[in-house]
């Protein structure tokens, strides 16, 4: 029997799997006379390490040697940039810094943000994630010293039971770490990027509303025009009145034959649209980009009713100039805009008993936008699928992957037959009208025979 078998405390010691950042046992020496200036190795590197302690921070660096007399060396030197900093008062994190680099990056979005080619919603997030997971997890670390195993040690601590983190949340985490390196990359402090784990993406399609749903949607939403609708807490008390409102009813319409999203309806003014009569009739939609997508908008014609019927009324009201909002025009405050619909919308689907899909996930407003693409892609006369990923300003990749997901082959089984329509039809011409094809003939023998 081995030893470790004789003594399984000393068995479990040596299978715990450890932390690689963590300062090697027997490596740890303080530097004589120089206060907390400590030097140590650590399995994740083949230098050594300096840390120190100041005014309740701590800094530590990577030496860039192996020798542990150099390492002193070094480590002395650092002590006294440390404390040209702090009498100087400049920061102790170098240029190098992960926290220097992340609030570069921070400034540099800002200045994109006022160029219009970010969101001010964007930066807020990126801000917010920054201060609340990665600071705390790469604070500590210079970017050089940031590599596979500390990106995956981050991941892997970063969901918990009590935060259960989606697997497309940790990639958007993944992203943002990626994103700083880059901007590191980009002015010099590294050559090179990280290897980084890999995330299996599950792909979540939103629910939508088949043919029945949207009929009682939408006579529903009629019928309950100018009705209010009393919203109570879970505990029972009274939080708000919400009223259904015509503006809603043309705003389901609206969505469901235009593939706009709902932050479209932030932005979209009277000026962003054009209305097209002709050979065929709809509305040209050019509002600001939306996910990185800016491709005008072509709606079914339907949407022309509805916004000829939006318009005069709006005229009515005082509103309908170029620059007034197609919905909720008198607010100014289009996140708030956008949040009373909303809760127009969600009051409707409690009411219709729609709010959950037959798989029980919620319906939201995005839901009419999944199903005026689902509808194109069932309905549609054999529709280009990159005809219709250019006007829901998305690619086909993610129609394939979130949009068609709901999509069975029996949605389109006319368009599965259609070789056989063809077969038949090209079978009467070669064998006289009323006749049967003969059961040796195949579709490119009659084709060949066409020909």
């Amino acid at each position: 029997m081995s030893q470790d078998a004789q003594n399984p405390a000393k068995s479990r010691v040596n299978t715990t799997k450890r932390d690689r950042t963590l300062p090697l046992a027997g490596t740890l020496q303080k530097v004589a006379g120089y206060g907390t200036l400590t030097i140590y190795k650590m399995e994740a590197s083949p230098f050594w390490y300096v840390r120190y302690y100041e005014d309740g921070k701590i800094v530590r660096r990577s030496l860039k040697v192996a020798d542990k007399k150099e390492a002193i060396k070094a480590a002395k030197k650092v002590f006294v940039d440390l404390k040209h900093r702090k009498m100087n008062k400049l920061p102790f994190t170098k240029g190098s810094g992960f926290e220097v680099c992340a609030r570069g990056l921070i400034k540099e979005n800002e200045a994109r943000l006022a160029r219009g080619e970010l969101s001010k919603q964007k930066v807020q997030y990126d801000t917010a994630r920054l201060e609340s997971d990665l600071m705390p997890h790469f604070g500590k670390y210079e970017i050089a010293d940031i590599d596979y195993a500390v990106i995956s040690d981050y991941i892997n601590k970063l969901s918990t039971a009590d935060r259960p983190l989606t697997i497309n949340t940790l990639k958007i985490h993944l992203s943002h770490i990626k994103t700083i390196l880059k901007y590191a990359q980009r002015v010099g402090v590294i050559t090179s990027l990280p290897a980084f784990p890999k995330l299996k993406t599950v792909d979540t399609a939103r629910p939508w509303f088949n043919s029945g749903e949207y009929g009682t949607l939408h006579s529903v939403c009629r019928s309950k025009i100018g009705e209010t609708v009393k919203v109570m807490t879970k505990a029972g008390k009274f939080l708000r009145h919400v009223e259904i409102t015509q503006e809603l009813y043309d705003l389901v319409i609206f969505m469901t034959n235009s593939f706009i999203r709902p932050t479209d309806i932030k932005v979209l003014q009277h000026k962003h649209v054009a209305v097209i009569r002709g050979q065929e009739t709809y509305l040209r939609l050019t509002h600001p980009p939306t996910k990185g997508h800016g491709s005008p908008v072509a709606t079914l014609e339907m949407a022309v009713e509805v916004y000829d019927r939006l318009l005069a009324r709006q005229l009515i009201e005082g509103f309908g100039k170029p620059d007034d909002y197609l919905f909720q025009p008198e607010q100014l405050n289009r996140d708030y805009a956008l949040r009373n619909l909303s809760r127009q919308f969600d009051q409707l689907l409690k009411i219709a008993d729609l709010k959950e899909a037959p798989n029980g996930d919620a319906r939201t407003l995005y839901s009419l936008r999944h199903t005026c693409i689902m509808q194109r892609l069932i309905k549609g006369d054999n529709i280009n699928p990159l005809t219709l990923a250019r006007s829901a300003r998305t690619s086909f990749e993610m129609i394939d992957r979130f949009y068609a997901k709901h999509l069975t082959a029996e949605m389109n089984i006319g368009q599965l037959q259609s070789n056989r329509v063809e077969y038949a039809e090209t079978a009467k011409l070669t064998n006289g009208e009323g006749k049967n094809p003969r059961k040796s003939d195949s579709l490119s023998t009659t084709r060949k025979k066409r020909s």
